[in-house]
């Protein structure tokens, strides 16, 4: 008896066995945390509420993927698909002239492709059509989407919205078959409706757009806050623990995140204190995301 699968009836739980890259985040104690950095395979959800810091993340791997593969990087530019609001170009430009790695290597707004969507029909477009194109001219090693949630909020997609999503899946998936590109999808989060805590903390929050998109994820971060602290926790990873660690962030030239990395059970494994981003922000004003 032969049994025909359907390309959406697939999970993301196959296991490779090509050595995977991965793009360095800029910060050495956060890849060797991430056990190397961003992976380039599948598709990476960093999901939390406005203010957490996704944005500030995607924007320095913007620039990280510049970097040789020497340092880290890929020697590649970036593609941003903005879904919900302008691209934070004044950032992304703070960042440049104070991050001391657009300092020591040769790094530029030049190579970053930013593309506003607003629609479904538009997003499947542009990942279908425009990022091959612009991939076939110049050699892109990020694919960010900022955020994958908004344009099914903004739209009546009831009967379509699992077949939708996972078109949008397949299609990414399709694009970083070849292990030569790290794709973000930004999330936003919902509220959990029964007492299933996801953290050591009690988290009460999980990413939009339910099972079907979470089914097409390899790697999932948690970016939250609690009263004035702010966390990040590994919620999915094929090669890494469920861990979570406290971060800090200061108004300085040089911002330090302030880490205590804690296993599932809650006990401190790891202690550390590095700089993630470099450069003079005031996240509160900008309400950084």
């Amino acid at each position: 008896m032969k049994i025909k699968l359907k390309m959406e009836d697939i999970l993301v739980t196959e296991a490779t066995s090509v050595t995977e890259k991965f793009l360095t985040t800029g910060c050495l104690n956060l890849d060797r945390i991430l056990k190397g950095g961003v992976p380039c395979r599948g598709i990476t959800q960093v999901y939390g509420a406005a203010g957490t810091g996704k944005t500030q993340l995607a924007l320095q791997l913007c620039l990280t993927v510049q970097l040789p593969i020497t340092a880290g990087g890929l020697g590649a530019g970036a593609i941003y698909i903005c879904t919900e609001t302008a691209f934070p170009s004044r950032r992304l430009q703070q960042l440049i002239e104070n991050s001391e790695i657009a300092k020591t290597y040769s790094t530029s707004g030049d190579v970053i492709f930013v593309n506003h969507i607003a629609t479904i029909d538009e997003l499947e477009s542009c990942l279908q059509h425009k990022v091959p194109i612009l991939m076939n001219t110049h050699k892109i090693g990020l694919l960010v989407i900022d955020s994958i949630a908004a344009p099914y909020r903004v739209e009546d997609w009831k009967g379509s919205r699992a077949k939708n999503l996972r078109n949008v899946g397949r299609q990414l998936h399709e694009l970083c078959k070849n292990n030569d590109l790290c794709v973000i999808c930004i999330n936003q989060v919902s509220a959990v409706m029964d007492n299933h805590s996801y953290t050591s903390e009690g988290v009460d929050e999980q990413p939009a757009l339910g099972f079907t998109w979470s089914s097409m994820i390899t790697t999932s971060l948690y970016f939250y806050r609690r009263v004035s602290s702010r966390y990040a926790c590994v919620m999915l990873a094929s090669h890494l623990p469920k861990i979570t660690f406290q971060f800090e962030v200061l108004v300085t030239f040089v911002v330090w995140y302030s880490a205590n990395i804690l296993a599932s059970n809650g006990s401190v494994v790891l202690t550390s204190i590095f700089a993630i981003s470099q450069f003079s922000i005031n996240l509160e004003e900008s309400n950084a995301t």
